[in-house]
């Protein structure tokens, strides 16, 4: 907002009721805080006293800070100099920015730099030059060296500058050499964000902003009939990029473009759309708080990009597809969404990763989601990252590295072997007639197992229904170095003396990581019914000999009937149990 304050010679509460007026103002369709105002005919007898009235507007949880000030006693006697207030919770100064610029009539304008709070870019700066030049018909030639010399000062700031003039230009068409000489070709052109068509005449009545009085009582009246102050811009700050001039939100605040050479209040006033008692409020406070009414323009801020990649699994299954997400953002924090500069960001693969993406990201909550594949191709230990990167002009965040660790591992290696694969196998029991059932445990290993090498798991076992065989204890699961074990109850419960054989299925898979898979063991219980109640008595023969030895032999290392001391496997104890009972 700029603001010529007529060095306060209007109502104090007034000029305190128009800056509160201007942070609640949604002629534009939304309201904020104002984060830059600028006042002219500021006498540095006045500061302080400015300064209160600003700290009395502020909308709770907001404050401001003066920016730089400069006077003399010559600008203090040409109604006073420029002072500058910045929202501390958005905007900070660059003090060695500030520059003082002569425009005649003892006048000086004041350049500020500001720079965006939460911005590291160098473009998310600007430059400020509010002036007070000349007035009267007969200083046009002053008013057109003072904007000479503004000029000079732009251009020497180079190329791309990023800077609006606004104030009090006492212009009073747009053929005036003021006017022309900002509008002039050079590193700081400006810009009218209204046009350069005249604004003479009641036809542009919505474009004026002095007098909104029609009395003089030291401040200036006359009525609505002059465009003096004016907000322009150089073509850095109207091109959509960035730090940028919203369209359609240049206005003079109060003014609805029903007063021409009338005060602003007159007839009552319909600035608000269907609010006129807050409209004709508005008014009143302008025609008696100075002979000047605001102008207010909105800008849009840079974008601010979040990115976040899902979690990366820690082990996947070699060959796997496994899908990695990025969802990218724009988190700027403004309150409308053309208050934001559109974030255009990018999504590329740097290692681990398969694919790209590009879009425009919403703001938050709403975001864009890539797609990635996960490189599985080679067991081993693994890095994924991918890179999310905006060219949108002084974007926070520009660029996000995303990064994950995981390993790719083998598939498990299923076996009824220690050693080797070994896919089907034969259980061999024997039992007494009419004995009770007895446990076999049978062990189920994850052969050569190492820690890029998946885990086993034993998720279900089919048996033919009434089988003599069932299972007892919970399946193994997560099988690694050691094996599990597969314990089967067998119930010789009217059983014939003699072999019965129970065919069985296996079904085991990987753990639960991406890709898993599964696989299939066949095993065959083979139950030899004898008449002995000694368990050496491996054929039933009544007598423990060379062939229950021979049986013994058969299974060594193994799981089976003659795994006597059921230690998982046929050994040394077992061969001394049969010889403790020998004959």
């Amino acid at each position: 907002m700029n603001y010529n304050i007529a060095r306060q010679q209007g109502s104090a509460s007034a000029i305190t009721a128009v800056i509160a007026a201007s942070h609640s103002d949604n002629r534009t369709g939304w309201a904020k805080p104002v984060d830059l105002l600028f006042f002219q005919e500021v006498p540095s007898s006045q500061v302080a006293a400015l300064q209160t009235f600003v700290n009395a507007a502020a909308p709770p949880g907001t404050s401001y800070a003066r920016a730089t000030y400069t006077s003399n006693t010559q600008e203090d006697s040409a109604s006073g100099a420029q002072c500058a207030f910045y929202r501390v919770e958005t905007i900070s100064e660059v003090v060695a920015g500030h520059a003082d610029i002569f425009t005649g009539a003892s006048r000086a304008c004041d350049r500020w730099l500001f720079s965006l709070n939460g911005y590291s870019s160098s473009a998310a700066r600007l430059y400020a030059y509010s002036m007070h030049l000349a007035a009267g018909t007969g200083a046009a030639a002053t008013r057109e060296s003072g904007a000479v010399a503004v000029r000079s000062n732009a251009n020497g700031l180079g190329a791309g500058v990023r800077a609006f003039y606004l104030g009090d230009f006492n212009i009073y068409n747009n053929t005036e050499g003021a006017y022309l000489a900002f509008l002039a070709n050079g590193n700081g052109q400006a810009f009218d964000p209204l046009g350069t068509g005249g604004w003479s005449g009641s036809s542009n009545a919505i474009k004026h902003t002095q007098s909104p009085r029609d009395i003089q009582t030291g401040l200036v009246g006359g009525g609505m009939d002059d465009r003096f102050d004016l907000h322009l811009v150089t073509a850095q700050l109207l091109d959509g990029e960035g730090i940028s001039l919203i369209g359609n939100t240049y206005r003079a605040f109060g003014n609805d473009g029903q007063h021409y050479n009338v005060a602003i209040s007159a007839g009552g006033n319909s600035y608000f759309v269907g609010e006129s008692a807050r409209s004709n409020a508005l008014a009143q406070a302008l025609f008696d708080a100075s002979d000047h009414i605001p102008v207010l323009v909105d800008y849009q801020v840079p974008a601010v990009m979040s990115a976040t990649m899902t979690p990366i699994p820690s082990r996947v299954i070699q060959g796997a597809a496994v899908p990695v997400t990025v969802r990218v953002k724009n988190v700027a924090a403004v309150v409308t969404p053309l208050g934001a500069d559109e974030l255009d960001y990018n999504v590329t693969s740097v290692m681990g990763l398969f694919g790209s993406g590009s879009g425009i990201a919403p703001l938050a909550p709403s975001e864009a989601v890539t797609t990635l594949q996960l490189n599985t191709g080679t067991v081993g230990l693994a890095e994924a990252q991918a890179s999310a990167w905006t060219l949108s002009e002084a974007a926070q965040n520009a660029s996000v590295d995303l990064i994950g660790e995981y390993a790719v591992i083998a598939r498990a290696r299923p076996s009824w072997a220690a050693g080797s694969i070994v896919t089907t196998t034969t259980i061999p029991v024997s039992v007494p007639q009419g004995g009770a059932a007895q446990d076999v445990d049978v062990p189920l290993h994850n052969v050569a197992w190492n820690t890029l090498q998946s885990r086993l798991d034993a998720d279900f076992v089919s048996l033919p229904t009434g089988a003599p065989v069932s299972v007892v204890a919970p399946l193994p699961t997560m099988i690694a170095q050691f094996p599990g074990v597969l314990r089967l109850r067998i119930n010789p419960a009217g059983l014939p003396v003699g072999l019965t054989t129970v065919n069985g299925t296996l079904l085991v898979s990987d753990e639960d990581v991406p890709g898993e898979g599964d696989g299939t063991l066949l095993f065959s219980v083979a139950i030899t019914v004898g008449g002995s109640s000694n368990p050496a008595d491996l054929n039933g023969d009544q007598i423990v000999n060379a062939l229950d030895l021979a049986i013994l032999l058969s299974q060594w290392g193994n799981p089976g009937s003659a795994d006597l001391d059921n230690s998982g496997s046929v050994d040394g104890p077992d061969l001394a149990r049969l010889l403790g009972a020998w004959g």
